[in-house]
């Protein structure tokens, strides 16, 4: 693992440095049977040849409760501690995994699906500590193959001899085959990725893919994910396949070649017999240790690119985390100014905005209208810090929203968009979400004022009803509406309107454009629409051509003195 990995691990892992080494003594003391218990075994079996009753029972006395105390009562403590530091780890690492993930810039959800944030916060998680029970398994594995060589120098020096030349062979079988195993599970690694983040967006879609017809293209899509991610399972286990056959082959001769010896050496009554059995019973404690060897060498593998994808989030080596300042605004007026902006979302892309000058005034109906692609929704993601300017300022109150606390901004400014967001769970239950306090009264409050309540009511559950995932079990100009009422309550001086008047019909609209009329007085209202008929009567339009300020005036005077807007005028008509 890289050094940066190691980190990681410590990192969740010192506050426990005394229950680690507990863990790791248990652990060596479950291996303890298998040191001494092939030596009771086998003079166990010696007084049995000599039908020396006595001796053989007490032998096998010995061997049995050796087995008793060490894979019995010590299996308890040794097990409660390791589910202890693994679900600790699991957890902690989970929590901060999560917040990272929270306060990812929004490239970084453009970048990398949802689907793929998901395979990280679990399934790479829970290799790891897995990972780690194999390490010091292993390590107390290696220690009892020591003892076996020690052991079997000491018998004899051709014994010791065979014994390195087929670990060494094994070993050699094992560098030949990780590297082809490690490759391999990248691409699957890939493969998944792909293949989880394509599903879910799938699964969300789910209704606009039948409603266009399109439920084969994407299932060709799928399939061929899921061709290429099974193709790289089967040539990984073909190469585990060919290792293991290998290494067993490779296992059976040693088992010869040490019996064989050991046979002559009690012939010759160089040893004795319960040495003979030591050295049967130990032959498979060093196949063991190169087959568990090579099992941790595929799953090291698998939890090293696991640690680097959760070290790439966790230590912001992707995406630098979302950073604000630390002044508040209070008594806020919401005076808004765009001043030189210029943004890009991606180096190799043109500006969205260039050399932006805009001046909002509070207490004013305010629509921002142009041409899709022009840069009015960017002007909302720059003002919400979805991203920050590259060049410019942005002021509320004459403040920097960069020298902003996040509270402070989000308390400060609310967004109801085209295609609002809202939680699987009931309607009260998506306010209270918001603000655990609300009361159900306060709630209708909120919702008469965005007239949804009627329809609300008249529901068998009324507020109780579950909404489904994203509000799919209402209409759009009902998500809309609800999402109105739930932004009423959170009550911001700012107020932006994403095409929220977009799915509505004619009545409905008109009771959301009294409603705007209403916030008004108090809030700076801005809205970004296409359907002019919509804002006719907004107090202030800003026309955005190809990323700066075409013209500002209102309905009647940019009818004179805007072609643009005349031009989208005429074309809504």
């Amino acid at each position: 693992m890289k050094k940066n990995s190691f980190k990681l691990l410590w990192h969740y892992l010192r506050n426990d440095k005394l229950k680690i080494i507990i863990y790791i003594f248990l652990i060596l003391l479950n291996y303890l049977p298998s040191l001494i218990s092939a030596y009771f075994w086998g003079k166990a079996l010696e007084y049995l040849i000599l039908k020396d009753m006595t001796n053989f029972s007490i032998y096998l006395l010995v061997w049995t409760a050796i087995y008793i105390i060490f894979y019995t009562f010590l299996q308890v403590p040794t097990q409660k501690i390791y589910n202890y530091l693994s679900t600790k780890f699991m957890r902690n690492v989970s929590y901060d995994l999560y917040k990272k993930i929270d306060n990812l810039p929004s490239i970084a959800f453009e970048e990398i699906g949802v689907g793929e944030f998901v395979n990280r916060l679990y399934d790479d998680i829970d290799r790891i500590m897995t990972l780690l029970a194999q390490l010091v398994k292993l390590i107390c594995q290696s220690i009892v193959v020591i003892f076996v060589f020690i052991l079997s120098f000491s018998i004899s020096i051709y014994l010791g001899a065979e014994l390195v030349i087929f670990s060494l062979i094994m070993g050699l079988i094992s560098y030949n085959f990780f590297p082809k195993i490690k490759e391999t599970q990248k691409e699957i690694k890939s493969e998944v990725d792909g293949y989880i983040k394509n599903a879910t967006e799938n699964i969300t879609g789910i209704r606009e893919i039948k409603a266009l017809g399109i439920k084969k293209n994407i299932e060709v899509s799928i399939f061929k994910r899921l061709n290429n991610l099974f193709k790289h399972n089967k040539k990984i286990k073909n190469y585990e396949t060919t290792y293991y056959s290998l290494n067993n082959l490779i296992y059976f001769i040693l088992q010869f070649a040490i019996l064989l010896t050991c046979g002559y050496f009690v012939i010759e009554g160089k040893v004795e017999y319960s040495v003979f059995i030591m050295l049967d019973m130990y032959i498979w404690r060093v196949d063991n240790v190169v087959e568990n060897l090579s099992d941790f060498g595929v799953n090291y593998s698998k939890v090293k690119v696991s640690l680097s994808r959760l070290d790439e989030l966790i230590n912001n080596r992707l995406y630098k985390d979302e950073e604000f300042g630390n002044v508040t605004l209070n008594d806020i007026k919401g005076i808004i100014e765009f001043k030189d902006v210029c943004f890009k979302y991606r180096d190799n892309e043109p500006y969205a905005l260039k050399n932006l000058n805009l001046k909002i005034e509070p207490n004013r109906k305010v629509a921002i209208i142009g041409r899709s692609g022009n840069g009015k929704s960017t002007i909302f993601n720059l003002l919400l810090r979805y991203f920050d300017v590259n060049e410019g300022i942005i002021e509320i109150d004459g403040v920097n929203i960069k020298d902003l606390t996040e509270k402070s901004l989000r308390d400060s400014i609310s967004i109801i968009r085209q295609s609002p967001y809202l939680f699987n769970m009931s309607i009260k239950d998506n306010f209270k979400l918001v603000k655990k306090d609300v009361t159900l009264t306060e709630i209708r409050k909120y919702c008469q004022n965005a007239y949804i309540d009627d329809y609300i009511m008249s529901l068998p559950k009324k507020y109780d009803t579950i909404i489904g995932e994203g509000g799919i079990n209402l209409s759009g100009g009902q998500k809309q509406r609800l999402a109105i009422a739930r932004t009423l309550m959170l009550n911001t001086k700012i107020i932006l309107f994403d095409e929220a008047t977009s799915a509505l019909d004619n009545e409905s609209q008109e009771y959301i454009k009294r409603s705007i009329d209403n916030l008004v007085k108090d809030h700076t209202v801005i809205i970004v629409a296409h359907r002019l008929s919509t804002i006719i009567d907004a107090d202030l339009i800003h026309v955005i051509n190809e990323g700066h300020l075409e013209s500002t005036g209102t309905h009647k005077e940019l009818l004179n003195n805007s072609d643009l807007y005349k031009k989208l005028y005429n074309n809504e008509e």
